[in-house]
């Protein structure tokens, strides 16, 4: 039997990528979790911790002796509360409250193992009240819909208790709030209840009448133990296995399909972008974003975008209000600084779309003018002032856009929702960003594994303003926390008032959610 010559490169191909992923698996380091904590392990961790923040955190450096304090008595509390083996989970909750005191909207802690019980329902918010749902996104009980307790406590109480879990601004997003929600004991240790295998909630009807049932909780499977360490024994993976493998990390390498172009009715098209730098990749995405803008209203939904690629923000300028000022400050769109550091060198804010000052090949009376209003910095902390400048791009059309954010739209999404909430053809609609519009530093404690990420950047608007923290209202609030009935959607932005750039600071409206 004779092979072709394609054939034959594709099985040696093959047989090279599966050896290659063979190979990895004795090179890759031992990464294994640590799933309890000695009461040394836990101060160790929180004196690396302390450390990290003090040498690289921006926000731990605006005020360095409040922050300070703060974060000594914190870790004091932490260290003396756990003297005994502590799960790894919950040391990585008691970090995620200690990294939250400095209102740092893109802190965060990963790559720990959540062994805590769960709530057994979905919870979903509907004006001042919370639907009880199954599974499949049911009542528990049609006859009692709403949930008024938990465990004898007001859900108000677990609310507040699960906001200790989340920086600001985000304490106020619902759609923020479920995941820490569904906490169960963890939220019943922070509120002093014992932990039971069952929770009993309390059902209300719009008539008051109320209804006790108890659930039990599900039972998370245990992690093999085999599985979080190197098993020197276990037997090789054959060639299927190998391929598999291989096919599964292709998948993992190629870019996912981009979201398409969905109609809504007859002058209402829709368009979804998460990856901002995929989107400016993609150039069927961007020709789709095209001709969306050519329809009467546009929808884009941003509630999961992140990335740093000025390319949408670009295209969508073309929504922006007509203006003759031509004044310098009229071309700035924001400045921003660092945190000083051995580790990062001057062109840490390019990904950002930042330059220096000097970039703008101003006069220094001019540089003087645009930069009168900025704070005075601590220049042994951060690094000098740079800039970032609007789009070139003139104004056209007299269609409208409507932009769908949440608290998770970050980054580059973030001076999207800063830029357009001024513009009187476009409408916000959602809950308000947390303001996360920096680089981040990241680092592993030593003895948890725990992945710990903050900011290490600040942002600030064109008049000095800090912007980082703050997040941008958004012109119609409306809970994300389910799917979209679009056309109700449509309905929000035809009845919303005409917007004027002076209307910028105004207030939101409140918009009935209009989920299914």
């Amino acid at each position: 039997m004779s092979f072709s010559y394609r054939s034959i490169v594709t099985l040696l191909t093959a047989i090279i990528l599966a050896s290659l992923i063979k190979l990895a698996f004795f090179a890759l380091p031992d990464e294994t979790l640590n799933p309890e904590l000695s009461a040394q392990d836990i101060r160790q961790d929180l004196y690396a911790l302390l450390g990290q923040i003090e040498q690289h955190s921006a926000f731990y450096a605006l005020n360095p002796p409040k922050n300070t304090e703060q974060l000594t008595h914190m870790a004091t509390l932490i260290a003396e509360q756990y003297q005994d083996i502590t799960p790894n989970g919950r040391f990585a909750a008691e970090v995620a409250k200690l990294l939250n005191t400095m209102k740092d909207p893109g802190s965060q802690v990963s790559n720990f193992e959540d062994k805590s019980g769960d709530l057994p329902l979905n919870l979903r918010p509907i004006n001042e009240q919370w639907l009880a749902l199954d599974a499949k996104n049911s009542p528990i009980n049609p006859d009692f819909p709403f949930i008024t307790h938990i465990d004898g406590l007001p859900l108000s109480k677990w609310v507040t208790a699960s906001q200790a879990y989340l920086p600001e601004p985000a304490k106020e997003s619902q759609e923020m709030q479920l995941p820490w929600l569904k906490k169960l004991n963890l939220l019943r240790e922070d509120l002093g209840l014992s932990l039971k295998p069952y929770v009993l909630i309390t059902l209300i009807n719009d008539e008051l009448q109320t209804q006790q049932v108890t659930l039990a909780l599900p039972q998370k499977s245990p992690r093999n133990h085999a599985a979080m360490t190197t098993n020197t024994e276990a037997s090789e993976p054959t060639a299927s296995e190998l391929l598999t493998q291989l096919s599964q990390l292709k998948s993992a390498i190629l870019p996912k399909t981009a979201y398409p172009l969905e109609t809504i009715n007859n002058t209402t098209v829709r368009l979804r972008i998460d990856d901002l730098y995929a989107f400016e990749r993609d150039k069927t995405q961007q020709q789709a974003l095209i001709e969306g803008m050519k329809q009467p209203l546009l929808v884009v939904d941003l509630r999961e975008t992140h990335g740093f690629s000025p390319k949408l923000l670009s295209m969508l300028s073309r929504y922006q209000d007509a203006s003759s000022d031509s004044r310098p400050l009229r071309q700035i769109m924001g400045f921003a600084h660092y945190r000083r550091s051995p580790e990062f060198r001057n062109d840490y804010l390019q990904p950002l779309n930042f330059k220096p000052l000097a970039a703008l090949d101003f006069s220094l009376p001019k540089l003087k003018m645009l930069t009168r209003h900025l704070p005075d910095i601590d220049e042994n902390k951060f690094s000098p002032w740079y800039v970032r400048t609007k789009p070139d791009v003139a104004p056209e059309g007299s269609n409208r856009l409507a932009l769908l954010v949440s608290p998770r739209c970050r980054q580059e999404c973030e001076w999207i929702a800063y830029r357009t909430k001024a513009w009187s053809r476009v409408n916000l609609i959602g809950e308000k960003t947390s303001g996360d519009f920096a680089r981040q530093y990241h680092f592993t404690l030593p003895n948890s594994g725990l992945e710990i990420g903050f900011s290490s950047s600040l942002t600030y608007d064109a008049k000095g303003q800090l912007l980082s923290g703050n997040g941008t209202e958004p012109d119609i609030l409306l809970p994300q926390n389910s799917d979209i009935e679009w056309q109700g959607l449509v309905s929000l932005v035809k009845s919303a008032p005409p917007k004027s750039v002076s209307s910028f600071r105004s207030q939101p409206r409140f918009a009935q959610n209009h989920s299914p």
